[in-house]
């Protein structure tokens, strides 16, 4: 069967349910290239593992003894905290987390990176949008 190119790609195998909800929300709204699709996936397996991390801990205690007998905080909270800076970042880097502007097209990777460069280079200023020199000029006060 060959793709239609408004088909979106098939979800990868082994999905849990928030990662396969994740996957189609994303692709209904965005068109992505095959880079993309590879973050897409290692987002959709970290908000996976976030929602059995979340599942074991809350059948745990939140505390467990440390090395010397103390109270110290159950592990998972750690992997948690991090899966979710993970899942954060990789959704950043696709720019899913950004809808786009009014009448704006989604940027592509490398017109984001060039817009970022552009930005690091010259200063945020580079990129606003060009005011006129004289601003209501025919306007009667």
């Amino acid at each position: 069967m060959a793709d239609d190119e408004n088909t979106p790609p098939q979800a990868p195998d082994g999905l849990g349910e928030r990662g396969l909800r994740l996957w189609t929300d994303t692709l209904a709204d965005l068109e992505m290239d095959p880079d993309e699709l590879m973050l897409l996936e290692e987002a959709c397996r970290l908000a996976d593992e976030l929602d059995e991390m979340g599942v074991l801990l809350a059948n745990s205690e939140m505390l467990s003894k440390g090395s010397r007998g103390q109270p110290v905080a159950n592990p998972l909270i750690r992997e948690i905290r991090g899966h979710r800076l993970a899942l954060s970042r990789v959704l950043r880097q696709l720019g899913a987390t950004r809808p786009a502007e009014d009448g704006e097209e989604r940027l592509t990777a490398s017109q984001r990176g060039r817009k970022a460069a552009i930005a690091r280079h010259h200063g945020a200023r580079a990129l606003a949008p060009v005011r006129p020199m004289w601003p209501n000029q025919g306007d009667a006060s």
